[in-house]
């Protein structure tokens, strides 16, 4: 390469962050803006995919932010690539947020209902604390509606209060409310696990596992571990990953994963390779950049991996469809997933601070493929069998996707999709609220991995 980089981590796949996009203060010193511009400008040329299609005669000098300048180097066609600062990229690390602990959407695909419903809670966060459940529906901030908080394009800024006052309505219809403050909540990387029988679901021919996987965390493998240890002891049969909100996350997770849940016939196969530039294609046939197969303790013996997916289903979370296709019979359920096929390098600037760095870059460096060179998804991954996201039931027996699932191992067929609703909040049409998928950085996949 033209340029020697001595601090690099390898990143193939998105960060679970809240970024908050802001002007640097660099343009008070414009020497040192400079020079930030000239080491971005000579990284994007050695390991940016599309390195060779920068936009050519750019006048660095008139632009005032780092951030700025990065996406006058970016192509066209490029919406994954992003830089961050050092300060919220190590506090992305630890896994820790200030939050309230859960997620909104509405289920406007398919029930035409532009409710605002949780669709999952953190353990030990201000809401889980509360009682607040996956399906409720937020109907009041602060006493005002949500609807006319979304109406007036205000309702995420609300959200993002420190403090406020909520709303919700329960299952049954009652509503109750409180008030509550934003916290630092550390998060789990599984937010459900079972084992299922013919005792919980009559008809079923096996045990069969549930893993709600929501991050793919190098710093969480034991939550992998300990699933698993239950998984293998109750010798099931079929598992059914559940990925509908998982954008991502560690290759050392992705690993772990893979390892358990291929078949023995798989063992020492590629679930997924990475293709770079033509600059780093030396690193195209090495094993360490290669996800490969090698079952451990507890390696789970299933006839089939049932894989739950929608929009949120990024990155590292398509790595394993992508890469188990070949490996093993996979039956993915749902949605379209969001469509990540390519991944970055994580790399800290100044070099020398990896640890507080003033900017983190994480440009695209490389596609992601599988043993059969199959991985050009950005459109997304189809699902075998489209249903929408069940925003009205908490993840378990009642939940529409885990329990059709359960109908198809049980009897081969699929149930009828569930009825739309009448929506109880009136709402323009493609007016929604904004969900974790819609941040540009959204969708994570990292690997320490030096070059």
């Amino acid at each position: 390469m033209a340029t020697s980089y001595k601090k690099i981590l390898f990143f193939p796949a998105i960060i679970f962050v809240s970024l908050l996009v802001f002007t640097s203060c660099d343009k008070d010193n414009p020497d040192k803006l400079s020079v930030e511009k000239s080491y971005l400008h000579s990284l994007m040329n050695d390991v940016y995919y599309w390195y060779k299609e920068i936009p050519a005669n750019i006048d660095p000098d008139p632009i005032s932010s780092l951030y700025d300048y990065f996406d006058t180097l970016l192509v066209a066609k490029d919406r994954w690539s992003w830089m961050i600062s050092g300060e919220e990229y190590t506090d992305s690390e630890k896994g820790v947020y200030l939050t309230y602990g859960a997620s909104y959407a509405q289920p406007i695909d398919h029930y035409n209902d532009y409710s605002v419903r949780v669709r999952y809670v953190f353990d030990n966060s201000p809401m889980s604390e509360k009682g607040v459940k996956r399906g409720f529906e937020l109907t009041h901030l602060n006493g005002t509606p949500v609807a006319n908080l979304i109406q007036n394009g205000t309702f995420n800024a609300q959200l993002n209060n420190n403090t406020n006052s909520f709303t919700f309505k329960r299952y049954d219809g009652t509503s109750y409310t409180f008030t509550a403050n934003a916290r630092e909540v550390s998060t789990k990387s599984v937010l459900k696990s079972m084992v299922i029988t013919a005792d919980d679901f009559p008809g079923l021919p096996y045990p069969v596992a549930y893993f709600n996987y929501y991050a793919f965390k190098a710093s969480m493998l034991s939550d992998i571990e300990t699933a698993m240890a239950v998984f293998k002891a109750a010798n099931v049969k079929e598992l059914i990953l559940d990925l509908r909100y998982n954008g991502g996350g560690d290759g050392a997770a992705t690993q772990m994963l893979s390892n358990y849940l291929a078949p023995a016939s798989a063992n020492g196969k590629v679930v997924a390779r990475r293709k770079h530039n033509d600059k780093l294609s030396s690193y195209d046939t090495q094993t360490s950049t290669m996800t490969i197969v090698s079952r451990v303790n507890n390696s789970l013996d299933l006839n089939r991996l049932i894989i739950l997916t929608g929009g949120g289903t990024a990155s590292a979370s398509e790595v394993i469809i992508n890469g188990f296709r070949p490996l093993m019979n996979v039956l993915q359920i749902g949605r379209t997933t969001y469509g990540k096929p390519n991944g970055m390098y994580v790399w800290f600037y100044p070099e020398d601070e990896e640890m507080y760095p003033d900017f983190v870059f994480l440009p695209i460096a490389f596609y992601s493929v599988n043993s059969l060179g199959q991985g050009d998804y950005e459109d997304g991954i189809v699902p075998d069998h489209q249903r929408p996201d069940d925003l009205y039931h908490d993840f378990g027996l009642e939940e529409d996707w885990l329990q059709s699932a359960l109908t198809y191992i049980s009897t081969g067929a699929w149930p009828e999709i569930p009825a739309a609703r009448s929506t109880t909040i009136p709402l323009k049409p493609g007016r929604r609220i904004k969900v974790d998928e819609d941040a540009k950085n959204y969708g994570v996949y990292k690997d320490k991995k030096p070059l």
